[in-house]
C-alpha cells in the first residue's frame, strides 16, 4: 500500500530526521524489545494524514521506540502466517 504524500513528506522532514537521531542515540542502537540492533523508530501511536503535523504525537519521544526489523514486522504483523478472524469470524487479512 503507498504511503500518503503527507505522510511520505513528514519522513523526509528535518524535523523527523532529529528526532529519530534523538531517540536512536537515547536507546545506544538497540532494539528496545529484544537488544538487537535497532534500525527501525516505531511511532507507538500511529501516524495519519489528520495527526502528523502534531508534534506532541509525530515528534515526542516518548511516543517513539526504535526496533530491530524483525520486532517492527512483528508490531505491524507483517510477513505473518498467523490466521485471525474479527469479532464476528471473518477472516482478517
Amino acid at each position: 500500500m503507498k504511503k500518503p504524500k503527507v505522510l511520505h513528506n513528514f519522513y523526509k522532514s528535518d524535523s523527523w530526521r532529529a528526532a529519530r537521531e534523538l531517540k536512536i542515540v537515547t536507546v545506544n542502537g538497540l532494539c528496545e524489545r529484544c537488544g538487537a540492533i535497532g534500525i527501525e523508530v516505531h511511532h507507538k501511536d500511529r501516524l495519519s494524514i489528520d495527526n502528523v503535523y502534531d508534534a506532541s504525537l509525530s515528534l515526542n519521544q516518548d511516543n517513539l521506540e526504535l526496533l530491530c526489523r524483525e520486532c517492527h514486522n512483528k508490531e505491524h504483523k507483517r510477513f505473518s502466517k498467523e490466521v485471525r478472524f474479527d469479532n464476528d469470524g471473518n477472516l482478517v487479512k
